[in-house]
């Protein structure tokens, strides 16, 4: 009996001077990306990226040692802080007005270039003037910790692009210059100006009743104001406006996520909040990852043979900068809307 008392009392005594348990941190936790080239003017995320190895989690992450990587200095540039929008309720794509919308949302303060301090995820908050391509950008590095240990990771480098307001977006991101295309490599002078087409369907040319294609009519984005909203517009060969009428088909009340539609002989417009798609989910207002808006304008005429034929132009595009926008189709060949 008394043994069994002992070793009882030296059982309790060790236990109450054992160390609690340490967290595991393995050597080999690592970040699967450490070079990050988003574009400014948007927000972008990176998460997912940490492989912890079957090291305990949590695991505090925070960034240290920011530098300006052509020269090596100390920079305060991603310490800066920037209101951020943020969703505070789900965004369903059937709000019904801007208030609603805006009623989901709400404003946080945030550093420029932020980790969450214990995923290990990374977001470039929209905003613009820090070093972008081809200026080398920043580097920086990250200390993961637990209580088992602390992994420090040198030299993770942040390059953003300027920023490109809308997308497609036809100009170079490093230049700033429109993008061309060279036919002949050996003679830089001869080239052609890219620009973005909307994709075409039984439309043909009023001249010689030939299909039109993709590249017969140019898309312009132009940012007109200050504002929140989106006008189409349709241009023929001679800048002059086309009737949206003519697109008799087009579902305009249900076209994209708008409110207070405004539809005169020169175009159409709605009040908007942006970014456009607000968030990367599909709705009935985007394509089908639901990572653009998607537009689809069509008419209806009768054709030869008296058949009745259906004539379509669609377009998948964002807009990530606030504004009074106007999105002009610009028709090369005039469609013939008429009846044969």
């Amino acid at each position: 009996m008394k043994r069994l008392i002992l070793i009882l009392l030296l059982f309790i005594s060790c236990r109450k001077w054992a160390p609690d348990d340490l967290d595991y941190l393995s050597a080999r936790a690592v970040f699967n990306q450490t070079v990050f080239a988003p574009v400014m003017g948007r927000t972008t995320m990176y998460s997912q990226i940490f492989n912890t190895d079957n090291s305990s989690t949590p695991i505090q992450f925070k960034i240290l040692n920011v530098r300006v990587k052509k020269t090596g200095e100390a920079s305060t540039d991603l310490d800066q802080t920037v209101e951020a929008v943020v969703w505070k309720q789900a965004y369903t794509g059937f709000e019904k007005s801007l208030d609603e919308i805006n009623a989901k949302r709400g404003k946080e303060t945030h550093p420029i270039w932020e980790i969450r301090p214990s995923s290990g995820d990374f977001v470039l908050w929209s905003t613009t003037g820090l070093r972008a391509q081809p200026d080398s950008g920043y580097l920086f590095d990250v200390e993961a910790k637990n209580s088992g240990g602390t992994n420090v990771y040198k030299d993770l480098s942040l390059m953003p692009f300027t920023e490109q307001p809308y997308a497609p977006y036809e100009y170079d991101p490093i230049t700033g210059k429109q993008r061309a295309t060279y036919p002949n490599t050996n003679d830089s002078s001869i080239f052609v100006l890219q620009y973005n087409h909307p994709g075409i369907g039984g439309i043909v040319n009023d001249d010689n009743n030939l299909g039109l294609k993709s590249d017969s009519v140019r898309v312009l984005f132009h940012k007109a104001g200050n504002g929140h909203s989106v006008t189409f517009k349709f241009m023929d060969k001679d800048s002059l406006p086309i009737d949206p009428a003519k697109f008799n088909l087009t579902p305009w009340d249900s076209l994209m996520h708008g409110f207070d539609i405004q539809r005169t002989a020169t175009g159409v417009t709605y009040q908007v909040a942006f970014p456009i798609p607000l968030m990367r989910f599909k709705t009935r207002f985007t394509n089908n990852d639901g990572s653009q808006a998607y537009v689809k304008f069509s008419f209806t005429r009768v054709g030869f043979g008296n058949l009745r034929e259906t004539c379509t132009m669609d377009l998948s595009f964002n807009i990530y900068q606030e504004g009074d926008w106007e999105i002009i189709f610009y028709f090369r060949n005039n469609p013939r809307f008429r009846d044969e």
